[in-house]
């Protein structure tokens, strides 16, 4: 896999209840903030661009929210990292 910055996709942080498969949230991670958040969700070797989905555990919430401003996590969620294709 190449480290050249992928074109056409949308990065997002998801929260999903496992117990509730209609409670979920999406926040949108802008390009820039993909940056900044490698530094503290480190990506797989082949996959600088954070394009596989990654747990955001709760230990990490203050420097994620710092780069995301998203706010406090809900306790009743689990998060992880999103790409998606544009539309």
């Amino acid at each position: 896999m190449t480290s050249e910055e992928p074109h056409g996709v949308v990065w997002s942080l998801d929260g999903f209840s496992k117990d509730d498969e209609f409670l979920r949230t999406q926040h949108p991670i802008s390009r820039e903030q993909i940056k900044r958040l490698r530094e503290v969700i480190t990506p797989d070797e082949d996959d600088p661009w954070m394009q596989y989905a990654y747990d955001v555990p709760l230990s990490v919430w203050p420097a994620v929210d710092e780069i995301l401003h998203c706010g406090p996590p809900d306790p009743g969620l689990d998060y992880q990292t999103g790409c998606y294709a544009a539309e």
